[in-house]
């Protein structure tokens, strides 16, 4: 009697479902985002900035801050040479420029002290109580003070453009980093004479680094600037960082018919590191956002596509167009939402209005 029920029960589909238990599914979120470009492409990391740091001055090198591998920021000393030469004519030089400015300022006051005499001999000369003689002679006693504090000025100011040179010499003694970055390279040692424009040290930049990756010709016109990326650094694990497109070389490989793209990386932890093998899954970001749900969710029979979605509980069947595949994705269109539930295990017995019962995700 149980089973003759249950057999005219399935006679009437809705019935038919009641009478049986939920069926366990696995699911994953419909996702919305642009379909990627191309399949991982192979690229490596380069630093963005290379800085090959050389001395401005020559001397020897009396004192060294940094070793490879050691981290440096802007405006860090990386080296001193001796300047005990320099600092003992600097300090002659500055003498000699106090001196002369002292000789300047008794110049000016004999300036002072004569054109009160020309003054006050100028009233006798025409009151015809002193010869104009003495007149002649304070007005030339005049004009030599004032040719000699132009003198002393002239002679002051070449002190004092030597006392310049010797500071920016010292100055130069010093060599800073540009960059914040790490020593890639060492090429001096303390004792060392080092010539004008001799190699010190080579600094990277870690943060950000570049992404260097060679596109295909039949994708680089849908590639922009500013564009996203997906980058692997299998290095690190299978975790995926968000780069983005930053330089796009316009001629292409004569022999791969490739075209050099990099991409810039942030790298805050500075856990990249330049040479890193890369993965590259370029996105373009002028494409508007598509649905893409697993492979494994779509059903196809009879030359038509649906994917079976979670809703209240029970199985909803949903008619899907296939758009282009990314990786384990492929685009859909169809009556779905974003971050809708649709079943990718045992879909292909389902029917509509069955209970479901949805399985952890592991």
């Amino acid at each position: 009697m149980r089973l003759s029920a249950f057999l005219l029960a399935c006679v009437i589909p809705s019935l038919c479902l009641a009478q049986m238990g939920p069926s366990s599914v696995n699911v994953a979120p419909v996702q919305r985002r642009a379909v990627a470009l191309t399949s991982p492409l192979v690229a490596s990391v380069e630093p963005v900035t290379r800085a090959a740091l050389a001395a401005e001055e020559g001397g020897i090198l009396a004192e060294r801050f940094f070793d490879e591998g050691h981290p440096v920021k802007q405006g860090d000393v990386l080296i001193k040479t001796d300047t005990a030469v320099l600092e003992v004519e600097r300090q002659a030089a500055e003498a000699a420029r106090r001196s002369l400015e002292a000789m300047v300022v008794q110049a000016k006051a004999r300036i002072e002290k004569y054109q009160r005499e020309v003054q006050r001999l100028t009233g006798l000369v025409e009151q015809k109580a002193a010869p104009s003689k003495e007149l002649q002679d304070a007005h030339t006693e005049l004009a030599i003070a004032e040719a000699e504090v132009a003198q002393r000025q002239a002679e002051m100011a070449a002190r004092q453009a030597e006392v310049d040179r010797l500071d920016l010499m010292i100055r130069k003694s010093q060599l800073r980093s540009p960059i914040t970055g790490v020593v890639a390279r060492r090429h001096v040692e303390i004792g060392q004479w080092v010539r004008q424009g001799e190699a010190v040290a080579d600094v990277v930049q870690l943060d950000p680094l570049h992404v260097r990756v060679n596109v295909p010709e039949s994708v680089i016109s849908r590639v922009k600037r500013g564009d996203q990326a997906r980058v692997i650094i299998d290095a690190l694990g299978s975790g995926e960082r968000t780069a983005t497109i930053d330089q796009i070389l316009p001629e292409a490989d004569p022999q791969s018919r490739t075209f050099a793209v990099k991409l810039l990386l942030p790298n805050e932890d500075l856990s990249v590191l330049p040479g890193f093998f890369a993965r590259v899954v370029l996105v373009s970001q002028t494409q508007s956002a598509e649905l893409l749900v697993p492979r494994d969710a779509v059903v196809t029979q009879q030359g038509r596509s649906h994917v079976v979605a979670v809703r209240d509980g029970a199985a909803a069947v949903v008619p899907v167009q296939l758009g282009p595949a990314d990786g384990a994705m492929i685009a859909v269109t169809g009556e779905l939402e974003e971050g809708e539930q649709v079943v990718t295990r045992g879909n292909e017995a389902l029917q509509p209005g069955m209970p479901l019962t949805v399985l952890p995700s592991r």
